[in-house]
């Protein structure tokens, strides 16, 4: 029988890192943490977690373009606010 996590305290409990940072790792796109819900449970296997962390150790830190600069994203300056009466 494989082990478990369940709820994401146990589940930040498991990865060393908050509750918050969990979530926000299993809603990104690229390499998702495998937690899977159902219902009103979360739950995480132990192999699943072991596995994502090699992968997470092994992904290359930021890719470079072919210049070897790296492209900054562009400033996004939000609209002045205004008063409404």
């Amino acid at each position: 029988m494989s082990a478990f996590f369940e709820t994401w305290k146990g589940i930040a409990d498991a990865m060393g890192r908050s509750e918050r940072w969990c979530r926000y790792m299993a809603r990104r796109t690229a390499n998702p943490l495998p937690v899977y819900k159902m219902g009103g449970i979360v739950r995480m296997n132990e192999s699943d977690r072991n596995d994502w962390l090699l992968r997470e150790q092994h992904r290359p830190a930021t890719e470079l373009p072919i210049g070897g600069e790296p492209v900054m994203a562009p400033t996004i300056v939000p609209p002045a606010l205004r008063l409404i009466a």
